[in-house]
């Protein structure tokens, strides 16, 4: 059995979200390559406003290709913690990450952009913001690939707004990761 498209998998997700009349955001690698960083990855991450969500629609919305415990559904909308989507036939996993009520997440998720996927509409999250967040990720880890992923993302001119990326830098504290980030030699 053939895996689908990369494309088609990112194209077929937003045009379900669209359906629902869900607003979201595609973050992770898979953002990263609309700013120049490609790498393999096996799963997809979206963040999600679940409210007004009613959650058995949006579980049924992504059969028969995924299957979504719908338990794990609730408790992801209630909890505000992530869920994913399993793929049933191949392709990729899909990881839903609900927008939580905190100033940055509330922040990022305004400031996404609508972008094009091969010919569908994407909400991404902006270049500054996805830098922030993978340092935010790499801050426990101190993930070499994170880190390789925030220098990259700087390096190919995505983070646009210096003064706005300094501030969260500042604010959430994370000089120390953007050092080790600056310092990484991992490079896949």
């Amino acid at each position: 059995m053939s895996l689908p498209e990369p494309v088609d998998a990112i194209a077929q997700i937003a045009q379900r979200l669209a359906m629902l009349s869900c607003r979201y955001m595609l973050t992770g690698a898979v953002a990263a390559a609309f700013y120049g960083r490609t790498r393999a990855t096996m799963d997809i991450d979206i963040l999600i406003d679940t409210e007004g969500l009613e959650l058995v629609a949006f579980a049924k919305a992504f059969e028969p290709e995924h299957f979504l415990d719908i338990e794990m559904v609730k408790d992801g909308f209630a909890r505000l913690e992530m869920f994913n989507a399993l793929p049933l036939h191949g392709g990729p996993k899909i990881d839903f990450i609900p927008l939580r009520n905190e100033l940055f997440e509330l922040t990022k998720f305004e400031r996404r952009m609508t972008k094009d996927w091969h010919g569908t509409p994407v909400s991404v999250i902006s270049g500054e913001d996805l830098a922030l967040s993978k340092l935010q990720w790499a801050r426990s880890s101190m993930s070499e690939r994170q880190l390789a992923d925030v220098r990259a993302i700087i390096s190919f001119g995505a983070v646009e707004d210096v003064e706005y990326f300094e501030y969260w830098v500042e604010t959430l504290g994370l000089h120390a990761v953007m050092e080790a980030s600056r310092a990484t030699r991992y490079e896949s």
